[in-house]
């Protein structure tokens, strides 16, 4: 049975010229192999949408602002609008360094029940033979929270991951944008530059269990600094908090049964 839980890992974040990017790319040839998305009709990646849930007073939001050591996502990901394709619930929680992620697809035309607060069922997976935990457990955070959608942030990806395995992967992602969720409008595709407008590519090293040798030089190579990347928290920067936190107060009133 297919089950809910992605392996944990390690995640460093650095933000790297367009150039820079490139000779890196060139880095990790010898050691990664373009992921199965990647095509070369389109090789500065491929389009990736995350719709993220937050309580009305953005406190998820909040935690990564306030650089806390253990917090947590709730977001819904997907790549296109076909009403076919499914979407993918996620859990991302970060402990200390540790990156735990739980992810489940389910059905598109489920999110609107699930998002108000049904209980979810069977029915609701994309695929049956996955487990629920995944799923009941970003349903249980989001009515403890009572988090609504918020924010929906795009990029694109290019992604690489090792051959052996699939465990390590690089990702260089470009072309941030981010609009506010209308449940009038659903999960659209059509976005807005974050400010400010080119603020580099987003560079990321993901692995599990050890750091891999080939990473720790491809970083004192290119004299790489790891720092904070927080797409969902630049993304709320862009628009403006007041500005999100208010369109989020009205909409989670407009969704209370009078």
């Amino acid at each position: 049975m297919p089950n809910s839980y992605l392996p944990n890992r390690f995640e460093r974040k650095y933000v790297v010229s367009e150039e820079k990017a490139c000779d890196i790319r060139r880095f990790i040839q010898s050691h990664v192999e373009p992921d199965e998305f990647l095509t070369p009709g389109a090789p500065q990646g491929y389009p990736v949408y995350s719709l993220y849930l937050d309580s009305p007073m953005l406190s998820l939001y909040e935690a990564t602002a306030q650089g806390m050591m253990n917090r947590f996502k709730l977001r819904i990901r997907y790549y296109d609008d076909s009403p076919q394709s499914p979407i993918f619930f996620e859990v991302k929680r970060r402990l200390n360094q540790v990156v735990k992620k739980l992810r489940v697809s389910v059905k598109r035309e489920c999110m609107p029940h699930l998002l108000a607060g049904i209980t979810p069922s069977k029915s609701d997976l994309a695929d049956p033979r996955q487990d629920m935990y995944a799923l009941a457990e970003f349903c249980r955070l989001r009515t403890q929270l009572r988090a609504i959608g918020t924010l929906i942030v795009g990029y694109n990806r290019e992604a690489y991951l090792d051959p052996v395995a699939g465990k390590n992967r690089v990702t260089f992602d470009r072309y941030l944008r981010a609009k506010q969720f209308d449940p009038a409008k659903g999960l659209i595709l059509d976005l807005d530059p974050v400010s400010p407008a080119d603020p580099g590519v987003i560079l990321e090293l993901k692995y599990v269990d050890r750091f891999p040798e080939w990473m720790q030089q491809l970083i004192r190579t290119f004299g790489l600094e790891r720092q904070s990347v927080p797409k969902y928290g630049w993304s709320i920067e862009s628009i403006g908090e007041p500005v999100v936190m208010t369109r989020s107060i009205r909409l989670f009133r407009n969704a209370i049964p009078a």
